[in-house]
């Protein structure tokens, strides 16, 4: 289902008024008129279905006002108007530390994390990481462009994402660790973690869903994925000896830019499907 993501909620008429480029966006590319619905995703997650009110393309103003449902009274077969809000929250936080890939490898790793509903990214700078790469997050993590955060608000009007995912500055390796243990302090989830990296070999490693079975009532997930040189040996013992498990998947080769939604993808699933599969004693 697509969205339009707003930046502000709507006033205490129940009206959104959209400018400049956003207002172009529904004008001219979803080429909303008068009278059209569509749902928005307020600040916060809640998901609102609005009605386009007005549109003035030579002002790049259109004003969104808040939709009635209409609802059907089963006793008394009468319809009644109220305003639709729907909520949806994601039931795991997940959070992505990619090494610093090459810009367009980038790009893809972040539209298809958004479209997953990662909850936060961070670019580590990384051993094996090209120069050229990790000048380029650098720039375009700082939000200097803004190009990632237009990918960002792209990717979720496409998919329908309720979360907000963030992207931090790029970080080296013991930063990012750091970043990762003080937020679970903050959140009171030492205990309730589950800390992975992948790696292409298969020493110091276990399979994914052993590794999710050894974790009760996980409340959010860190993923630490490669660039094209991968991981370098002492990047991925520090890792380990400070509490991130490795895991290797028995698969082909995979580039970055897969193993990353690869990995996003598996580990949701074994998560969310944990009750249906975990090891029975």
């Amino acid at each position: 289902m697509r969205q339009f993501v707003a930046e502000s909620s709507p006033d205490k008429n129940g009206c959104l008024y959209i400018e400049g480029k956003k207002a172009r966006y529904l004008s001219a590319v979803l080429r909303c008129v008068p009278g059209d619905m569509l749902y928005v995703r307020l600040p916060g997650g809640g998901l609102q279905q609005m009605t386009v009110a007005s549109v003035d393309s030579a002002k790049k103003r259109v004003v969104l006002q808040i939709a009635a449902s209409t609802s059907i009274d089963s006793s008394s077969n009468e319809s009644s108007a109220k305003a639709l809000p729907i909520e949806k929250k994601s039931g795991l936080e997940l959070w992505l530390f990619q090494f610093a890939a090459k810009p367009a490898k980038m790009e893809l790793i972040v539209r298809q994390a958004v479209e997953c509903g990662v909850s936060r990214i961070i670019p580590v700078e990384g051993e094996f990481c090209q120069k050229g790469s990790v000048e380029s997050v650098q720039k375009k993590s700082s939000g200097s462009d803004g190009r990632w955060e237009r990918i960002i608000t792209e990717a979720r009007e496409q998919s329908g994402s309720p979360v907000e995912t963030q992207i931090s500055p790029s970080l080296s390796v013991e930063k990012s660790l750091d970043l990762w243990h003080n937020h679970l302090k903050e959140i009171n989830a030492q205990q309730n973690n589950l800390s992975l990296v992948l790696y292409e070999r298969t020493e110091n490693t276990m399979p994914l869903h052993r590794a999710v079975a050894s974790v009760e009532d996980v409340k959010i997930a860190a993923l630490f994925v490669g660039a094209e040189g991968g991981i370098s040996p002492a990047e991925y013992s520090y890792l380990t000896q400070n509490g991130v498990q490795g895991i290797h998947f028995a698969t082909n080769i995979l580039r970055c830019e897969t193993a990353a939604l690869y990995g996003i993808a598996a580990v949701q699933s074994a998560l969310v499907e944990k009750e249906l599969w975990q090891f029975k004693e």
